[in-house]
């Protein structure tokens, strides 16, 4: 049991690394010395995090995360508003990690020992709710998602990248370490996840701001990713690491992607950015194919994890599936609509083009041909 949540810290750890690497490259030459150490140390704190045997080391290096995540939002962000949207952030994921800290002191004073693999039977459904609460604000899951549109609106590109690649994957990783037995407990967990990920599709099918709904996306996506882990299934524990791969490439290529939009236009209103492909005609096809892969179109990795995840759905509940299938076709939709919005429409510029260095292409293909290649995996 302990190789096989191993392996899974091996899997999100190589997308850290890959992450990384193209925020690294998304950094200007004058880029301050801080921001590079700032990124040096949550990769480091990721690593660690991905990497430890124990459940009270996983605890530390999980909650230090969030100190570099912070200050590049506050040291970096765009708006005034950065301020409150670090302190949704800082005490939001803070304070509903204090019961998994309790918990964990306790259960390793009970056993006399931190090792990841005695975790995983809770009778009692009040304790398996405050073990997996830390997880559920991390991912986010609906109701305890405030803090995630607004720290991912006001971060720099690479804060919004490293958010949605890999500190949402935090969660789900700490997921399947404690994957419990309490039927009852997960199926109401499920039904909340689930109807909120519905919802939250609307809610992006009403954004008027490119970054929001790639942010309010990212909740959709997320109810998979816990309903998933909770069947914990084999097709089940499939499509939740494949949905997590996959979510955490496209999201990061399209928030990259949209900001370069932001520093040619200077907006991420709809209104605005109407009719970018004939700005910027090469961009606009990347925009395209993460949009499509980021709605689970064949062939591509998100679409086999939503076939894998169906195929544990359809045997736990007929309702859930049901449910499922209305949040696969809600996504599609706000997919669509991201694209038509931005990419056509009429014009508010006199320039057909506005030029893009081959830094830029080079960063929106790297995003992209990767999930065109894990297909063939």
């Amino acid at each position: 049991m302990l190789e096989f949540y191993l392996s899974w810290g091996t899997i999100l750890l190589a997308l850290s690394s890959g992450v990384f690497f193209l925020m690294i490259l998304s950094l200007k030459p004058n880029s301050l010395l801080s921001y590079s150490v700032t990124l040096l140390m949550l990769f480091i704190f990721l690593w660690l995090t991905f990497t430890t045997h124990s459940f009270i080391g996983f605890y530390v290096f999980f909650e230090c995360s969030l100190i570099p995540t912070v200050i590049l939002i506050l040291g970096w962000g765009y708006q005034p508003e950065r301020l409150p949207a670090s302190y949704y952030f800082l005490f939001y994921t803070l304070l509903s990690s204090l019961p998994l800290l309790y918990i964990i002191i306790t259960y390793t004073s009970i056993y006399s020992s931190s090792v990841l693999q005695f975790w995983g039977n809770f009778s009692d459904s009040t304790i398996f709710l405050l073990v997996i609460l830390s997880f559920l604000v991390k991912l986010p899951m609906y109701f305890t998602h405030i803090w995630l549109p607004s720290a991912h609106v006001e971060a720099p590109v690479t804060g919004s990248m490293v958010l949605a690649a890999i500190l949402l994957k935090l969660g789900g990783y700490g997921l399947y370490l404690v994957q419990g037995l309490n039927i009852h407990s997960e199926t109401m967990v499920m039904g909340v996840c689930m109807t909120g990920g519905v919802y939250s599709c609307l809610i992006c099918l009403r954004q008027s701001d490119v970054k929001s709904l790639i942010a309010y996306s990212s909740v959709a996506h997320m109810s998979f990713v816990i309903l998933a882990m909770l069947m914990s299934g084999y097709y089940s524990n499939i499509s939740s690491i494949l949905m997590m791969v996959s979510h955490g490439i496209c999201s990061s290529g399209l928030f990259y992607l949209s900001y370069v939009f932001y520093t040619r236009i200077w907006s991420r209103s709809f209104l605005l950015t109407r009719s970018t492909i004939s700005l910027f005609p090469y961009l606009c096809f990347w925009w395209l194919g993460l949009s499509f892969y980021n709605m689970g179109l064949p062939p591509s990795i998100n679409f086999f994890s939503e076939m894998y995840f169906f195929i544990g759905v359809f045997s736990l509940d007929w309702l859930m599936a049901a449910l499922s299938g209305i949040l696969c076709f809600f996504s599609s939709c706000y997919c669509i609509y991201l694209y038509s919005s931005t990419s056509h429409g009429e014009s508010l510029y006199v320039s057909s083009w506005l030029s893009c260095s081959l830094k830029e292409y080079l960063i929106s293909s790297v995003h992209f041909i990767p999930l065109l290649m894990l297909v063939f995996l």
